[in-house]
């Protein structure tokens, strides 16, 4: 009777929460996605300076990783790593971490608002389809391109309005997020067309690692060479636990489990809800709440964010690929002479 039990209720509790599971991975990514733009603003808020602030991060993050790729070798057995695969996901990690979030800490330094920073962030998914209809030769729809006209005079209207509020940000500063956006962009596109087989603990230290000497460079170059360690005050551990166990763990550990359960066009969409939680984190935080005109660009924003998203969702039909490839692959009855072999796959490049 108990195995009876077993066998019937299991499966039901499985169907039950398997869309509990999908929610928490959800709100998992938009909320610690979301936590490094605030951790942005807890850093620069301290009296420390914030780029040696987070090179001692990553740095931190890096050693992290690191030890759990050594425990993971000597657990599974070692295995040969290719020179090349370390330097293109380094060289991936300059840009899509180093580059990307260094020009947001920079951006928000000079008084560009967290919600701002977040919501031209968002766009970084429009720009992947944007370069990859130019460099992968993907076609991109009429509705993707109206959503991203209308997400980008969402990000106007709430640059203007954020320029008329308290930050005293300069004008030149809000280039720095689309800047980020670029830099992020070209990293993922660069992902895409050379992909490696690296396992993901290997792949995050040497993205860390990177990030790492882009922050202690920068800091060297940009804030006068300071790049002694932050002082162990409660303020400063509190940042640094923030930063790498929300934002770095919890938002690349979320990313990847979003993309093995939504996809990337989902995973995209999700992205586009962020500004909202950034929103909602910095006006608990620091009273940060945007004008009338902000509002309305936040809403355009995500509107056109997820429109163009959605636009490009292509439905298959079931069974249709399976067709095609059984057609492909019917044996030439009565005939001599060599068969046509089936085309391979060919998976689309996963940029974000």
């Amino acid at each position: 009777m108990l195995s009876v039990n077993r066998q019937f209720f299991y499966p039901v509790l499985r169907l039950h929460l398997r869309p509990l599971g999908g929610l928490a991975v959800a709100l998992g990514f938009v909320i610690c996605w979301s936590s490094g733009f605030v951790g942005s603003r807890l850093g620069v808020e301290l009296d420390t300076p914030a780029l040696a602030l987070y090179a001692w991060r990553f740095a931190l993050a890096t050693l992290l990783v690191g030890g759990w790729w050594c425990l993971r070798a000597q657990r599974q057995g070692r295995q040969a790593v290719a020179p090349r695969d370390l330097a293109v996901d380094a060289l991936v990690g300059s840009l899509t971490v180093g580059g990307y979030l260094l020009a947001m800490l920079l951006a928000i330094e000079q008084g560009v608002s967290a919600g701002l920073a977040s919501l031209i962030g968002a766009l970084q998914p429009l720009a992947a389809i944007a370069l990859a209809g130019w460099w992968l030769g993907e076609r991109s729809r009429p509705l993707q391109w109206l959503g991203m006209l209308v997400a980008t005079l969402g990000a106007g209207l709430s640059v203007l309005d954020d320029m008329q509020g308290v930050g005293g940000a300069p004008a030149w500063s809000y280039g720095l997020p689309i800047l980020a956006v670029v830099t992020v962009t070209l990293g993922s596109v660069m992902a895409a067309r050379r992909p490696t087989t690296l396992p993901l603990e290997a792949r995050l230290t040497a993205q860390l690692g990177a990030a790492t000497v882009v922050f202690f460079a920068a800091a060297w170059g940009l804030d006068e060479g300071r790049v002694a360690p932050p002082p162990l005050t409660t303020d400063s551990v509190m940042v640094l636990v923030w930063l790498i166990v929300l934002a770095t763990f919890g938002g690349y550990g979320f990313f990847n489990a979003s993309l093995q359960r939504f996809g990337v066009g989902r995973s995209a969409a999700l992205i586009a809800l962020t500004p909202a939680a950034t929103l909602g984190w910095t006006a608990l935080m620091f009273g940060e709440l945007p004008g009338w005109l902000g509002m309305i660009g936040m809403a355009l924003g995500l509107l056109g964010a997820i429109g163009a998203l959605l636009a490009g969702r292509r439905p298959t039909q079931p069974g249709q690929g399976t067709a095609t490839v059984a057609r492909s692959v019917r044996p030439h009855v009565g005939r001599s002479g060599p068969r046509r072999r089936a085309p391979a796959v060919r998976h689309a490049p996963r940029t974000w």
